[in-house]
């Protein structure tokens, strides 16, 4: 069987919250860790925007977000507003469709926003008459987030490559996905209400769990994932957890996987059936998302180490 990596350091922590705890501890595992090399969700933060889609008009709003970055060394229109840094559009055509933001924003960007969710709610990048606001009953936590030291500053990771580009130019150079899987009702919502409550600890410098940071840290490299960020979305019908991944190559993140006895990933295996509603969706290879990538933006100064952000 195959784990992602940003579930496995997400649930497995959610999962295995009495212990060790997951990637995501280990990453910011770094209060402490002042020369630690990782940007994690102590660093910045990464928000995920919905809106509704009039089903009759998907090609209208697809065309639309092809015209939005213009000027390919323009990132400004996809990531919406200042001090963001990484961003992308998806669109989930599967029932009510909606296009999905992801936005990443430092935390010294966003230290001075009242109410840093609503502000970036109103940034999103694209105003058509098809679109309207999702439900506001669900509410949004960050669970993880994480960055390579080495990513590439450019939309296709090559060195003079264009900063914003669209879903089918990403094809041959950089892997952007968003992966959305439903928790079993009861004991694993439980778990991963307890996952956040350490999160927050973690983020406030209250709790430090330096072996599962250097675990974390060896296999994000290993996997050549650039940016990795999970997001826990409380909705009415249920828990669900949003990974987002930026890589070199989803493929790669298999081999790297399957190639190690990283305690972290290790550990990861024991949990995933019995935590996930449907656990082949990141079991198996290719992913079972069903979303379609519309464009992707990065900032040339994107910041790789904790001390850029």
């Amino acid at each position: 069987m195959d784990v992602r990596p940003w579930v496995r350091r997400s649930i497995v922590l959610g999962a295995l919250v009495a212990g060790v705890g997951y990637a995501q501890h280990r990453r910011r595992s770094a209060p402490t860790a002042r020369d630690s090399r990782y940007i994690t969700e102590r660093h910045a933060s990464a928000f995920l925007v919905r809106r509704r889609v009039d089903g009759d008009r998907l090609e209208s709003v697809r065309e639309a977000v092809s015209e939005l970055p213009a000027d390919p060394d323009d990132p400004g229109p996809l990531l919406g507003l200042e001090g963001a840094t990484t961003a992308s559009l998806f669109l989930d055509a599967d029932g009510e469709p909606e296009l999905i933001w992801y936005v990443e924003v430092p935390r010294s960007a966003t230290a001075g926003w009242d109410d840093p969710e609503s502000r970036v709610e109103e940034a999103f990048p694209l105003e058509h008459d098809a679109l309207a606001p999702r439900d506001a009953r669900v509410d949004r936590e960050l669970l993880v987030h994480a960055v390579n030291p080495s990513r590439p500053r450019t939309a296709t990771g090559t060195d003079d490559g264009p900063l914003v580009v669209g879903g089918t130019e990403l094809e041959d150079d950089v892997d952007v996905d968003l992966v959305q899987l439903h928790l079993k009702p009861g004991l694993a919502e439980w778990l991963a209400d307890r996952f956040a409550g350490l999160s927050r600890r973690v983020e406030r410098g209250e709790i430090d769990l330096g072996p599962v940071e250097r675990w974390s840290g060896a296999m994000l490299e290993a996997e050549n994932m650039y940016t990795e960020s999970v997001v826990l979305e409380r909705r009415p019908e249920g828990y669900v957890l949003c990974g987002y991944m930026e890589t070199e190559a989803m493929p790669g993140v298999y081999d790297a996987y399957y190639d190690t006895w990283n305690p972290v990933a290790r550990a990861s295996e024991l949990v995933f059936g019995r935590v996930l509603e449907e656990p082949a969706q990141i079991l198996e290879y290719p992913l079972g998302t069903g979303l379609e990538v519309l464009a992707h933006a990065v900032d040339p100064d994107r910041p790789r180490r904790p001390e850029e952000c």
